[in-house]
């Protein structure tokens, strides 16, 4: 058996599997008890356990997929589709093999058959729960998605060939994973189907340390065709590559006071923001972005350092929002609504019904209607690598107080007992991973 990741209530749980399904059979428990007693006391080897459990198990396929939860992959049972028997399982049942699986087992359950790939889809790969992606710093094997709400951390053993020294992670967009790579190029991998692309840069690329870019990956509306927007934050370059043209091109900053600080889709444009607050729309045609003249525009705070800048451009529900991270400690922190309609920058009093997802210093997003997966309208969830809080946007002191400001016991099973495991050692990176959002562009929209 796997020696890790079977607890005592999962082979308990299996058990009272079987005896539920032998209660009007006693002698085939009987059987069941006896093919496990021989085993530990090694009377008889894996290979026999297989073929008895195999045939005790005939007609009750989720025992025989349980039963393989806990056994690597050389020793477990092979089932055979020839009877279409797997086809005839109840979603229910379904739902609880899922519960045991690992991600990439999640992927090789999808093409068991059509029943149970039209399960997957219907439920897992159809959610639009966010998911926070680990990434460790020093065990660099170690990717995870982590389901907060339903405390399930799956592990992603086929990003394994995608790790330092080779790649650094870079973002994740658009259900993609995007790493930079050692031969000056950037990775695309999509865990979920696992297509994978990767495209030669015409710059430098670093694959030495995380968060040295920002992303975003956006696919032509109606094709495959896609861009990859890549902001160098050492020296504010904004590069853009189109798979249409296959190549590059490069948005030099406005001034030396003024750069691009972050960007995003909404309603198949890219827009852009600056240091200074101003909103652009950036043309794929001809490699301009056009700033659009707005009112109201934030109040201007000078740093002298600025990476303290902090502007967030968010889409929510094709609602163009800007998130003022600036003044984080105050109650004028604030968050804005552009109203193209009336060229306005409109501040909001409270975020209403949506929720803001925030990597410290890195990115921000947000989801409308979160109580549909356990989350809170209103409140913002923000990881870093040293720590987690959730809190009240509305409270300016849930942020210096954050058990103030909200109920920790949201991240406490996540990160007590799932991500601190690690040794003293482990540096870990999070990102948050909407994979229901696909951007599109639309070149038609911009002259």
């Amino acid at each position: 058996m796997k020696n890790s990741g079977v607890t005592v209530d999962e082979a308990l749980g299996f058990l009272s599997a079987v005896k539920d399904a032998f209660q009007y059979d006693k002698e085939k428990y009987d059987q069941f008890s006896k093919v496990l007693k021989d085993f530990s006391a090694k009377r008889i080897y894996i290979s026999r356990v297989k073929v008895k459990l195999k045939t005790l198990f005939k007609g009750h396929k989720h025992l025989i997929l349980e039963f393989n939860s806990f056994m690597s992959k050389k020793r477990q049972i092979t089932l055979s589709l020839d009877n279409g028997e797997l086809a005839e399982l109840p979603w229910d049942v379904l739902d609880i093999i899922c519960k045991t699986l690992d991600f990439d087992d999640l992927f090789s359950f999808s093409g068991v058959c059509k029943n149970w790939r039209t399960f997957h889809k219907s439920n897992f790969l159809s959610s639009q729960e966010p998911l926070l992606v680990r990434l460790n710093g020093y065990n660099t094997d170690s990717y995870s998605f982590i389901s907060v709400p339903n405390k399930k951390v799956y592990d992603l053993k086929m990003m394994s060939c995608l790790k330092p020294p080779n790649c650094v992670y870079v973002g994740v967009s658009s259900g993609y994973f995007i790493l930079a790579h050692r031969n000056n190029s950037f990775v695309l991998f999509n865990p979920f189907t696992r297509k994978k692309m990767e495209i030669n840069a015409a710059f430098t690329v670093n694959h030495k340390t995380f968060y040295r870019y920002e992303v975003m990956l956006a696919f032509e509306k109606c094709s495959e065709e896609f861009v990859l927007v890549v902001l160098c934050k050492e020296s504010s370059c904004l590069y853009v590559y189109q798979s249409r043209y296959y190549d590059w091109l490069i948005y030099s900053t406005l001034k030396s006071e003024e750069v691009v600080v972050d960007f995003v889709v909404s309603n198949n444009i890219i827009y852009v923001v600056t240091n200074n607050g101003n909103i652009g729309v950036l043309n794929l045609n001809s490699g301009n972005i056009k700033f659009l003249n707005l009112k109201n525009t934030p109040e201007k705070v000078r740093y002298r350092d600025p990476s303290q800048i902090s502007f967030k451009l968010v889409n929510c529900d094709e609602q163009l929002l800007l998130i003022d991270f600036r003044l984080w400690y105050s109650s004028r922190r604030g968050v804005y609504k552009i109203d193209l309609s009336t060229t306005n920058y409109v501040k909001l009093k409270t975020l209403g019904d949506i929720a803001l997802f925030y990597v410290t210093g890195q990115n921000c997003r947000a989801l409308s209607n979160p109580e549909r997966f356990g989350y809170r309208s209103s409140y913002v969830y923000e990881v870093n690598c040293f720590s987690q809080c959730m809190y009240d946007w509305n409270d300016h002191r849930a942020k210096l107080y954050p058990h103030g400001g909200g109920d920790l016991s949201f991240f406490d099973w996540c990160f007590r007992h799932s991500i601190c495991q690690g040794s003293a050692r482990d540096f870990n990176f999070f990102d948050w991973c909407f994979r229901h959002l696909k951007y599109e562009v639309d070149y038609s929209l911009v002259e």
